[in-house]
C-alpha cells in the first residue's frame, strides 16, 4: 500500500469516528432531565441541603443534571417551594433558561458523590447539594419573578409571631432562639419567650372566661401575637464503637393566638454525630424544624387573612348598664366580617372577629367606640396586637370582674 493511500484512508477513517460521535443532547439552558430530590436539612437559614439525583449521556451531564435537580427542588419541590404560586411559575417559565445555565452560582457547596451507575445506557449520579436560597431569592426578585418581602407585606402583612421555648433552662431556649432566627430572616416579628414568664392578671381572667388556661396561651395574648409558637428539644446521647455521638430533636407546634386552634406542628432533626456539646445540634434541628412549620404558617396565614385580620375580643359590662349581649353582638357583627361568640357570662363576653382594615387592636378599639350604641361608653382596659379587653360602664376603672 503506498503511503498516500494509507494517508487517504487514515483520513476517510478519521472523519467517519467522527462524524459518528453523538452531540450532546443536553444544552446549558435545559431544565433538568432528572425530577429526583429530597430535602436533607435547613443547613442554615439562608441555606438548605439537598439530596439531588443526576441522569445524562455523560458523567460530566450527571453532574450538572444534579445540581439543576437540587435547584429545581428549591423552586418547585417540597413544603416552602420559592415558585409557590401558578402566577410566579409562569414568570419563571419566560426566564428559566439563564438560572438552569447559571445553576452553579446557587451551589453553595458539593458533597461527595453517594452512588454512581450506568442504567439503560445512561450515567446516573446520586449527590447532596446545598444550596444558596438567600442568593437565588435576590434573583428571583431582580427579575420581577416573584415580589420582594417587604412589598409583600405591604399587601399581605405577615403575623407577628411569639415563640415560647417550654424549658428556658434547656436546650429549649436556645432552639427558640435559633427559631426566631430563622423567621426574622424571612420578614416576620418575632418575639422570643419563656413558659414560666409572669402573665398579667387581667390576661388571666380573660382567658379563663374561655376555659383555656395553657401558660402558653396567655402568654401569646399578652404580647398580643397574631400566631404563637411553643418549642421543646431534646439531645440524645448514645455510645457508637466508644465513641460518644448525639442527634438533637426539635419539636413546634403553631396556633392562631385569636382562637387557640392548632396551625401546624412538625419536628426537625439533626444529624447524629460525634460532638463535644448539642448546641450546634440544637440550632440544626430548629433550623430543620423552623423550615418544615414555615411552609404551613404560610399558606393557612394567607388563607386566614382573606377573611380579616382575627381578634380575640373580651367584654366586661359593669352591673348599672344592665344586659347589653345583643348591643355587643350586634355591633361586632355590624364592623367586621365575621364575629363569633366562644363564652359568655352574666357581665362579660368573649368574642373572635375577623375584620378587614384594622391592623392592631387599638384600631379596633377605636371602630368600637365609633359605632357602639348601647347604654353606658366604651373604656379601654388592655390593648395588645390582637387582643383587647374593653370595659363598658358610666365610669372609667382600672379593675374589671370576669364572671
Amino acid at each position: 500500500m503506498s503511503y498516500k493511500l494509507f494517508t487517504a484512508l487514515t483520513l476517510v477513517a478519521l472523519l467517519t469516528a467522527c462524524a459518528s460521535t453523538p452531540e450532546s443532547r443536553v444544552h446549558p439552558t435545559d431544565p433538568p432531565l432528572s425530577h429526583q430530590a429530597t430535602l436533607v436539612e435547613s443547613y442554615s437559614s439562608s441555606e438548605v441541603l439537598i439530596r439531588a439525583t443526576g441522569m445524562g449521556d455523560s458523567m460530566a451531564e450527571a453532574h450538572n443534571d444534579a445540581r439543576k435537580a437540587a435547584l429545581w427542588f428549591v423552586l418547585f419541590g417540597g413544603n416552602n417551594a420559592l415558585l409557590s404560586t401558578s402566577e410566579q411559575q409562569q414568570n419563571f417559565r419566560a426566564q428559566e433558561g439563564e438560572f438552569w445555565a447559571n445553576v452553579q452560582s446557587y451551589i453553595a457547596h458539593e458533597g461527595d458523590i453517594l452512588s454512581k451507575r450506568v442504567e439503560g445506557g445512561q450515567n446516573r449520579i446520586e449527590r447532596a447539594l446545598r444550596i444558596n436560597i438567600s442568593n437565588l431569592k435576590s434573583d428571583l426578585v431582580a427579575r420581577n419573578i416573584i415580589s420582594d418581602t417587604a412589598e409583600l407585606s405591604e399587601m399581605i402583612a405577615n403575623p407577628v409571631i411569639s415563640v415560647i421555648a417550654d424549658d428556658p433552662e434547656g436546650d429549649a431556649r436556645h432552639a427558640a432562639n435559633v427559631f426566631s432566627e430563622y423567621l426574622q430572616d424571612r420578614g416576620f416579628e418575632v418575639v422570643v419567650l419563656d413558659a414560666n414568664e409572669t402573665v398579667d392578671e387581667i390576661v388571666q381572667q380573660a382567658a379563663a372566661l374561655e376555659g383555656n388556661i395553657d401558660p402558653m396561651y396567655m402568654l401569646a395574648l399578652q404580647t398580643g401575637s397574631d400566631i404563637y409558637i411553643s418549642i421543646d428539644a431534646e439531645v440524645a446521647e448514645r455510645q457508637v464503637a466508644g465513641n460518644r455521638v448525639a442527634q438533637s430533636t426539635v419539636g413546634a407546634t403553631a396556633y392562631y393566638t385569636a382562637t387557640g386552634s392548632q396551625l401546624g406542628a412538625s419536628s426537625g432533626y439533626s444529624e447524629e454525630r460525634a460532638i463535644a456539646g448539642g448546641a450546634a445540634l440544637t440550632a440544626e434541628a430548629a433550623n430543620d424544624a423552623a423550615d418544615k412549620v414555615l411552609g404551613q404558617i404560610n399558606r393557612s396565614w394567607q388563607r386566614e387573612i382573606q377573611r380579616g385580620k382575627a381578634f380575640k375580643v373580651v367584654v366586661n359590662a359593669s352591673p348599672e348598664v344592665g344586659d347589653i349581649s345583643r348591643n355587643v353582638h350586634r355591633l361586632f357583627n355590624d364592623i367586621c366580617n365575621r364575629a363569633r361568640r366562644n363564652a359568655a357570662g352574666s357581665t362579660s363576653f368573649d368574642y373572635t372577629l375577623n375584620c378587614e382594615g384594622q391592623d392592631s387592636a387599638m384600631d379596633l378599639l377605636m371602630l368600637i367606640e365609633d359605632n357602639y350604641q348601647g347604654p353606658g361608653q366604651v373604656f379601654r382596659v388592655l390593648d395588645s396586637g390582637s387582643f383587647l379587653i374593653i370595659r363598658i360602664g358610666n365610669s372609667d376603672s382600672n379593675s374589671i370582674t370576669i364572671e
